[in-house]
């Protein structure tokens, strides 16, 4: 092949460590609509319509199985509700592992909306107060990106594509992979300190902003190859 289009450069690295040309390695030029997720989509009464209080939100939104790490997810948020962190988990999404997720959070403040898109999803990103994205084998991470545009801080690995998505410190924080240590006292940070939250979630939006690609890009260099025209 003549090139082979990267969604990150981790993934880059894996495959140049296999043996292939640097050379042949090309990034794929992808983003977020930053008008489709958007502070502006917050509902205040969002949380009420599915019965739930007014506790600071972690959210996860993807695939629920276990490779998106989420066993770890579910151990350190009960970590983080038997220690006094008033705070709800909110997952969005269906898969797998929901059965057993569920077991394991049973009688804590735990939410499972199942598969959700178009406005309510979107509104659901930007009511909330943080993103937990703890995998640690996603080779790109769209629904981080969705976040941020969302207005919310990242908490995410940093193992894998997304932690090229934020900027750690400043509109999140990666965290040392398959460490509930280092998850929870993020976490915990963000319960302790409001401002956090809000100056990390704005900087979040603006950074997604900030690095929007102009939509002619967008998969260029699948959709310029030779064959387009056929």
């Amino acid at each position: 092949m003549a090139e082979v289009m990267v969604p990150s450069a981790s993934t880059r690295r894996q495959l140049v460590e296999r043996g292939l040309d640097p050379s042949k390695a090309k990034p794929l030029p992808r983003w977020v609509d930053t008008t489709v997720f958007s502070p502006a989509k917050k509902r205040h009464d969002i949380w009420e319509t599915y019965g739930l209080d007014g506790a600071l939100k972690f959210l996860y939104v993807g695939r629920v199985s276990k490779e998106k790490n989420l066993d770890l997810l579910a151990r350190t948020f009960i970590s983080l509700a038997e220690e006094g962190g008033s705070a709800d988990l909110v997952v969005v999404g269906d898969g797998p592992f929901r059965d057993e997720m569920e077991r394991m959070l049973k009688g804590y403040p735990a939410f499972f909306t199942g598969f959700k898109t178009g406005e309510e999803l979107c509104a659901l990103y930007s009511s909330a107060d943080v993103f937990v994205f703890p995998s640690t084998t996603d080779t790109f991470g769209n629904v981080v990106l969705e976040a941020q545009a969302s207005g919310l801080p990242a908490i995410v690995s940093d193992s894998g594509g997304p932690k090229e998505l934020i900027m750690h410190g400043t509109t999140g924080f990666a965290v040392k992979s398959n460490d509930a240590g280092s998850l929870l006292q993020a976490m915990r940070r963000f319960i302790e300190n409001p401002s956090l939250r809000a100056e990390m979630g704005s900087n979040a939006r603006r950074f997604i902003e900030s690095k929007d690609l102009n939509p002619a890009d967008y998969c260029c260099t699948i959709l310029e190859g030779p064959t387009a025209a056929a």
